[in-house]
């Protein structure tokens, strides 16, 4: 009834696909529950949370580099893996203690959305909350305002893609954990945290523009009404990985255009750190999120990358829609600073199997993946 309702009130939604199933649960509040769909390398509960969080605070040197101006403010956004935990741990937990705020905005990617033909819009879910490790995360009401405010054709409502989807499910327990008071202490207590979970199809031509512009400011418009500040109140999390490098393993598809030799494994991951130099740190301007899309985005529907990053639609329009709230704030650009880059060859699982959490895929020279964690400020 809850969903049928919301598509007769909100005139905006070009697609409704509820399933009643997979992904979710019932809640207390009698709405439903997402699940996560991921079981191999992430953490279910907070022992798993709590050993991944130890062991990669002991890799870490610091929250961001010497030097830097940003130490006492605030991180506005960021961009976070999605990798499984026992490669990419450390660069989750890099990221993640910076976030403060306790309103989570997620750009995250839909690895279905091309696979079963959608494309030009923003996909929301009319999930209640979605389950972490330390209990449920509530959906923000923000998202009923925002739904209504946008134009008829950028909005879709898909619980299935969302159910099934684990780019955004990932950041959950880190969200969750207490940074600022877990350490010696029996109980942990986990934060209190809301989310606004979105994720991004294929914008082609000038779309991508126009419903990153528009969205920033229906945001901006529902934060503002609501006095939420950046950094303070709410932070943008994109959720991206780097390069799927290599010509084994991936359904028959030869990702290794620099071969799969030691060399080549070097060369891509130079081309890797290029491009986070390049375009994705500094101050965020619109010839950088062009540069980023030029570097890895062919800009076709059937196959959409130059380099295979999964984030080519991700982090775009996450930049896009950070750059503009902050033209929105008044404030500078935002500026970022990579907090760490690494791969599931190096550093590998290193120790971070503690938990048995597993891994969802082999890491060799002819099987690898990239990822980065990037802050604003």
């Amino acid at each position: 009834m809850k969903a049928w309702l919301r598509s007769i009130v909100v005139p905006t939604i070009m697609t409704v696909i509820m399933t009643l199933t997979a992904g979710m649960a019932s809640g207390e509040d009698g709405g439903h529950v997402r699940v996560p769909v991921d079981s191999i390398g992430y953490a279910l509960d907070p022992s798993q949370v709590e050993a991944v969080v130890s062991v990669s605070m002991e890799r870490l040197d610091g929250q961001i580099e010497p030097g830097s101006d940003f130490s006492d403010s605030p991180m506005i956004g960021g961009i976070c893996p999605h990798d499984d935990y026992v490669y990419a741990g450390p660069a989750y937990v890099k990221l993640m203690k910076n976030v403060n705020a306790p309103l989570a905005i997620l750009i995250g990617v839909s690895h279905r959305a091309r696979r079963v033909g959608i494309q030009g819009g923003l996909v929301f879910e009319t999930f209640s909350a979605w389950k972490g490790p330390y209990g449920n995360v509530p959906v923000s009401e923000i998202r009923e305002d925002i739904i209504a405010a946008l134009p008829p054709g950028m909005v879709m409502i898909n619980d299935s893609l969302h159910a099934g989807e684990h780019s955004l499910e990932g950041l959950i327990p880190f969200l969750q954990y207490p940074w600022d008071n877990a350490a010696g202490k029996d109980i942990v207590v986990p934060r209190k945290i809301e989310i606004l979970p979105v994720l991004v199809t294929r914008l082609a031509g000038e779309k991508f523009q126009a419903t990153a512009e528009t969205f920033a400011e229906v945001l901006h418009g529902e934060l503002a009404r609501r006095g939420l500040r950046p950094g303070f109140d709410y932070t943008i999390i994109i959720s991206a990985d780097c390069v799927h490098y290599g010509d084994e393993g991936w359904g028959g598809r030869n990702y290794s255009p620099h071969g799969t030799d030691r060399e080549g494994y070097e060369n891509a991951v130079a081309e890797d750190r290029d491009i986070i130099n390049t375009v994705l740190t500094g101050p965020i301007n619109r010839e950088k999120i062009k540069g980023f899309r030029d570097r890895v985005d062919s800009y076709e529907f059937e196959w959409p990358y130059k380099i295979p990053w999964c984030g080519v639609y991700s982090i775009p329009f996450g930049l896009e829609v950070l750059s503009r709230l902050c033209e929105l704030e008044g404030r500078q650009p935002p500026s970022g600073i990579m907090l760490d880059y690494g791969t599931s060859l190096e550093p590998g699982i290193n120790g971070l199997d503690a938990g048995d959490l597993g891994a969802t895929n082999i890491a060799t020279l002819r099987h690898w993946v990239g990822f980065t964690s990037i802050g604003y400020w």
